[in-house]
């Protein structure tokens, strides 16, 4: 084999090659980490206080990657009012929402979540239905009265169990939601993609770099005749 590299275009290759494999290095680091929060086991804390009927409101949200609504009702405490998540219901169109009659005495282990954020694909709230499509306490409060509106919390609890409410029976469920929360919204499957994308244009840019090599007759190997 013979191999007469240009100098320049090697340097430049190098140095892009190298850029492009830390980008992956990055990628996939950031993909470890999130991996390894998903797993770990939640600060769980107990919080107890009075379910507020006409506070139920239902919430669009993907779980597992299919679509679901959830029953979230107002829970007055000691240090003011939060949306608590209640129900689970798998499948596009909303359920008819849990009935909350007179205020109920509510206590479960969880955590606590800051506020659902929408993308510039959500569709629009229907406050009037009690449809919401982002667990977001500020707009969540602001389809209530004045007074309980202010005693509302910035952020958000999720219980450590659900009651899903799409089969022939309601049964209590693992609440997929109840994990610790990432400081970035960016999933770890979307980081293992970018990781994969910039090691492939790596080993793209390598191919095309040997194949120039080849094209110009700079890069022979035993048993080719130069042209």
């Amino acid at each position: 084999m013979t191999f007469k590299p240009y100098p320049v275009l090697t340097l430049l290759t190098a140095v892009s090659v190298v850029i492009l494999i830390m980008f992956g290095n990055w990628q996939w680091s950031r993909y470890e980490e999130k991996m390894a929060l998903a797993v770990s086991e939640p600060e769980w804390t107990t919080v107890s206080g009075t379910l507020l009927p006409g506070t139920v409101r239902q919430v669009y949200t993907l779980a597992g990657g299919s679509a679901a609504w959830r029953d979230v009702v107002l829970l007055e405490t000691e240090e003011g009012a939060a949306f608590v998540a209640q129900t689970l219901h798998y499948g596009m169109d909303a359920p008819a929402p849990m009935l909350v009659a007179a205020p109920q005495f509510f206590s479960a282990r969880g955590i606590w979540h800051e506020a659902g954020q929408r993308n510039t694909f959500s569709t629009r709230d229907d406050p009037g239905s009690g449809l919401f499509y982002a667990f977001d306490p500020a707009v969540l409060a602001a389809s209530l009265p004045e007074d309980l509106a202010g005693k509302v919390l910035p952020r958000v609890f999720e219980p450590e169990t659900l009651l899903r409410t799409d089969g022939t029976e309601p049964e209590p469920v693992v609440n997929p939601f109840a994990q610790p929360e990432l400081t970035e919204r960016l999933p770890p499957e979307r980081h293992f993609g970018y990781a994969l994308t910039w090691w492939g244009l790596a080993i793209g840019l390598i191919g095309v770099y040997l194949a120039l090599h080849h094209q110009r007759g700079r890069l022979r190997f035993r048993g080719t005749e130069n042209p």
